[in-house]
């Protein structure tokens, strides 16, 4: 009996057909993929460890030590009024005295507004310091990265195990260091406010 293909087994030849095409494609265009050349690096050691983050991190406590001066002065000056607010209420007419009331309130209100939105100030000026730091980082390990014939830089925090000749953390630390040893730590702009602002000594002065 002569056999005869049937639309089934046709359609099967043809698919085996494809995959076989498909599987020629793919491997011609692996071909042109480079093998991995690995690197390790630690981003977070880099980020805590390297000369500028340290003078970022310095800038803010500055910043908010000196912001902190500031608030520790309103403070005692609302525990003031305060006080003698509560002297006042058995002498002074009710209504005068509530007006007084409402005005202290207010007062603590923008006590407490300016304190949030002097942190939130700070706070912005460190990221914007600290996402100058990463793109540095960034140039830095292309670099290194380039010199040592690597194409693939994982972060060390998502590795479980690897060879440590493959990492360079301490070498883009020192590198980062020596081209970029601080970087620009925006003076806060506090929102609604017309105070002059706190500003912390520049980066590398000695007191």
């Amino acid at each position: 009996m002569r056999f005869k293909p049937g639309a089934r087994c046709i359609g099967a030849l043809a698919a085996a057909w494809v995959a076989f095409g498909g599987h020629a494609e793919a491997q011609d265009n692996a071909a042109k993929v480079p093998p991995p050349t690995v690197i390790v690096l630690d981003v977070q050691a880099a980020m805590q460890n390297s000369v500028a983050a340290k003078v970022v991190r310095t800038q803010r406590d500055q910043f908010l030590a000196g912001y902190q001066t500031e608030q520790e002065t309103a403070r005692k000056v609302l525990k003031q009024t305060e006080t003698e607010l509560v002297k006042q209420k058995a002498t002074q007419p009710q209504e005068a005295w509530q007006a007084k009331a409402r005005a202290f309130e207010q007062q603590v209100y923008e006590f407490n507004q300016r304190y949030q939105k002097t942190n939130q100030a700070v706070e912005k000026s460190f990221r914007v310091a600290m996402a100058e730091l990463s793109q540095a980082l960034a140039q830095v390990t292309d670099e290194v990265a380039t010199e040592l014939g690597a194409n693939l830089v994982l972060p060390k925090s998502q590795i479980f195990l690897h060879d440590p000749r493959m990492e360079v953390t301490q070498t883009v630390i020192d590198r980062l260091n020596r081209k970029h040893p601080t970087v620009v730590f925006p003076a806060p702009v506090i929102e609604g406010a017309s105070a002059p602002q706190a500003t912390a000594p520049a980066a590398g002065k000695k007191k």
